[in-house]
């Protein structure tokens, strides 16, 4: 199987040092600096144990944005997990390298990306999908994996790609060697709600306030204000018709930030390299589908001007 993985960041490194690992032939899609690391040294992981591994450049091939001819048509999957501004043009870069049948996943924070690649590939050749696995960039072609999570994907609605497609069971078979641990979900919007709330209330207030994940947890304040957001996220979701009766937000919010303390979520990252936060994709989104509902979400506004405040602050690109 050969899977292009686009957008190598902290989470596109660590699905390539994983995969790497695996017998599949991989095709990375970057630019830069960052392009320019894993074209020549590879990738330096550190992973959660504390081990540090180097994945060699001859194990992947790495395309800019000028995609050579050779490279067109030849990926099986294409896992898009790029910055959400990036979408669109990643949608264009899994177009050219994905063979006929072959299938697109985003595991991208925020809502909106797997519409983006349907209107590029058709409904019957992409995934939904999100990742809870948590990470750091420490330089181009280094990363630190700080958090264990899963890769979840879902159909998207009226979609012919079901785990019984020997493309998804081969997609699924392959993320479980890596030591990915992938997940196959029923309900493609809970899926990506559940992810969008977690999102809501960590990653704006950790990047306001310049906080790794634990600090929201011990702090009471912090904590009481993060949990606050994703609450009145959560209401724009039932609104929706998303049955959230089973996701315990309080519970799931602890298990995330206890999973991934040590973390500096991608938001903060983000702020601290002067570079375009994703916060118009999520709260953004939930201000947006609010006020389409009818339903108040100041919590989310307010992050939102405040987060593009310090965007317009610290910008460097």
């Amino acid at each position: 199987m050969r899977v292009a993985i686009l957008g190598v960041g902290a989470i596109g490194s660590v699905i390539a040092s994983s995969l790497a690992k695996t017998d599949a032939d991989l095709i990375l899609y970057s630019r830069g600096s960052q392009s320019a690391a894993l074209a020549s040294t590879g990738i330096i992981l550190t992973t959660i144990d504390g081990d540090v591994e180097h994945h060699q450049p001859d194990r992947w091939v790495v395309s800019d944005l000028e995609i050579i001819e050779p490279l067109y048509s030849c990926a099986d999957i294409a896992i898009i997990c790029g910055k959400s501004n990036s979408t669109p043009a990643l949608a264009i870069a899994a177009e050219i390298l994905l063979r006929p049948n072959g299938i697109a996943i985003s595991v991208q924070n925020g809502m909106g990306h797997a519409e983006r690649l349907v209107a590029r590939l058709g409904k019957h050749r992409v995934l939904a999908g999100c990742t809870t696995h948590a990470a750091m960039r420490l330089g181009p072609g280094e990363v630190q994996w700080t958090g264990l999570g899963a890769v979840r994907l879902a159909s998207l609605d009226e979609s012919d790609l079901t785990p019984d497609d020997r493309r998804v069971d081969d997609l699924l078979y392959l993320l479980g060697m890596s030591g990915l641990n992938p997940e196959w979900e029923f309900d493609c919007a809970e899926m990506l709600w559940q992810k969008l709330l977690i999102n809501v209330a960590i990653n704006p207030l950790a990047a306001i306030c310049g906080v790794r994940n634990g600090e929201l947890l011990s702090r009471p304040d912090l904590h009481e204000q993060a949990l606050s957001a994703m609450l009145e996220a959560a209401q724009v979701a039932t609104a929706e018709g998303v049955d959230m009766s089973f996701f315990d937000c309080e519970a799931e919010l602890k298990r995330v930030l206890e999973a991934t303390a040590a973390n500096r979520c991608s938001m903060l990252q983000d702020v601290m390299a002067g570079r375009i936060t994703e916060v118009d994709s999520l709260c953004g989104e939930v201000v947006r589908r609010g006020e389409e509902l009818g339903i108040p979400t100041p919590l989310n506004q307010q992050l939102l001007t405040l987060v593009k405040g310090i965007e317009h602050s610290t910008r460097t690109e």
